[in-house]
């Protein structure tokens, strides 16, 4: 009688509900961090066109395999990008909340919820708006000061954004950050194009350019480099008055971008 008694009540236990709470189940992640290029700005649909939710639409499988695996069936897009962000802003606003839900996912006891992906594109706004205003005229004294100057606290930013960020994610989560394109030959700053070229990638008076301190940050700190240098071409870019960002075509190709380097 009393293992009779045992059994059923062993049978009830199993047929009693969990509750909602014990059983809820939270998607792996992915977070969006950076300017406007991250946040989509140039194209029709920001939510669905710009290259993050492109990426994420690919993330599901990168991630959760092909079927997906049992407890993953989707990844979170949670984009924290800002337009007109720089490193700075980007550090005072953006990196603690990403750090935050590092911290409470990759950390509990279920992978499965674990922050997957990290995608940042930021530096552009550093840059941009001081060379035009001090380069215009030509690779000066003055114009070198200013590039010399935001290279420095862009180099400073970026090696806190990314050391901070691989630290609270642990070494099995993927950050891509992009390099930058050159957008100024589709635009009425075109014939600062080689200028733009130079700050890119170096050349003549300066040793490295912008992309370089990327992908020297990005390999110190475990990080990819997704290239989109020379990606785009004069049709991918909104042009004309706006001297920074790609139309759909373009950001298509930087989600192809990420995807082939992720994969």
């Amino acid at each position: 009688m009393r293992r009779l008694l045992v059994i059923a009540t062993a049978l009830t236990l199993m047929l009693v509900p969990v509750t909602a709470g014990a059983s809820e189940h939270e998607n792996p992640v992915q977070i969006g961090l950076g300017d406007s290029v991250a946040w989509g700005f140039g194209s029709s649909n920001p939510a669905t066109d710009g290259y993050q939710p492109q990426v994420n639409r690919f993330a599901d499988a990168i991630y959760c395999g092909q079927p997906t695996y049992l407890g993953c069936s989707d990844v979170d897009l949670v984009d924290l990008s800002v337009p007109g962000a720089t490193s700075s802003s980007l550090i005072a606003n953006q990196l603690q909340p990403a750090l935050d839900l590092l911290a409470s996912r990759n950390s509990d006891a279920s992978p499965d919820n674990d922050v997957k992906l990290v995608t940042l594109t930021i530096g552009g706004n550093d840059l941009f708006n001081p060379v035009v205003a001090a380069c215009a005229a030509g690779i000066t004294p003055e114009c070198e000061a200013v590039i010399a100057e935001g290279f420095a606290t862009y180099t400073a930013n970026l090696g806190l954004i990314l050391g901070s960020l691989r630290a609270a994610a642990g070494p099995g989560t993927d950050i891509a950050i992009m390099t930058y394109y050159n957008p100024l030959g589709s635009c009425f700053l075109a014939d600062l194009a080689p200028l733009a070229d130079i700050v890119l990638e170096g050349g003549g008076p300066l040793p490295a350019g912008l992309n370089d301190i990327i992908r020297g940050v990005a390999a110190a700190t475990g990080a990819t480099v997704v290239e989109t240098y020379g990606a785009l071409g004069p049709d991918d870019f909104v042009g004309g008055e706006d001297c920074l960002h790609p139309d759909n075509s373009g950001y298509k190709k930087l989600a192809r971008a990420f995807v082939a380097t992720l994969k």
